[in-house]
């Protein structure tokens, strides 16, 4: 079976196949826009903590510009972990789609009617980690696999890409493999320049 990150990735080569890029190089990654800058990065090796930052970005964002956000998140405890942030992040967007490997997708029943807990248990989308908004009508976002290390959880690779064609095609994946209908462009949202 084809990994998630693959099934993306191998449809762009020439981005795929671009140099790494260390994004804990806070003297050029230090806000945002640095990244959204970038176009797109691959990394490899990444800690948990530094894509903790930039989902943390990434959020704020969302949140700051009034734009839908998108959460996907490896296991239940992952998301339990951050749920009460998260019940404030839905009822600071327009739409807040939260995903992840839940055994019982029904487990947040009190979630805010512009949040939205879907379930990718079983599919290959349980091994990643994926934060996507808008910015200035365009999409971006980072999608990361988790590839272990000493613990599950350790270390990922993936990218970061304000490439609104790339992003559209995670979704589009996303989509395909739970059969539903995230849509960005279907949301009302305040256009926001930093």
């Amino acid at each position: 079976m084809v990994k998630f990150l693959e099934s993306v990735t191998n449809q762009f080569p020439e981005l795929r196949d671009s140099p790494l890029v260390d994004i804990t190089d806070y003297d050029k990654f230090n806000t945002l826009l640095d990244h959204i800058n970038v176009d797109y990065m691959n990394y490899d090796k990444v800690k948990r903590t530094d894509l903790y930052r930039l989902s943390m970005m990434i959020e704020d964002h969302a949140q700051r510009a009034y734009e839908p956000l998108v959460a996907v998140f490896e296991t239940e405890h992952l998301y339990k972990y951050v749920e009460k942030r998260y019940y404030k992040i839905i009822e600071n967007t327009p739409k807040t789609w939260v995903i992840g490997g839940f055994e019982n997708p029904f487990f947040a029943p009190e979630t805010p009617s512009n949040g939205e807990i879907l379930t990718c248990a079983g599919t290959t989308l349980q091994d990643t980690w994926i934060v996507i908004s808008k910015y200035n009508g365009g999409l971006f976002g980072l999608v990361a696999e988790d590839i272990g290390g000493v613990e599950k959880g350790d270390w990922f690779k993936g990218f970061f890409t304000s490439k609104t064609e790339v992003i559209q095609k995670v979704l589009d994946e996303m989509n395909h493999i739970m059969m539903t209908d995230i849509n960005f462009f279907d949301i009302e949202s305040k256009e926001t320049s930093y």
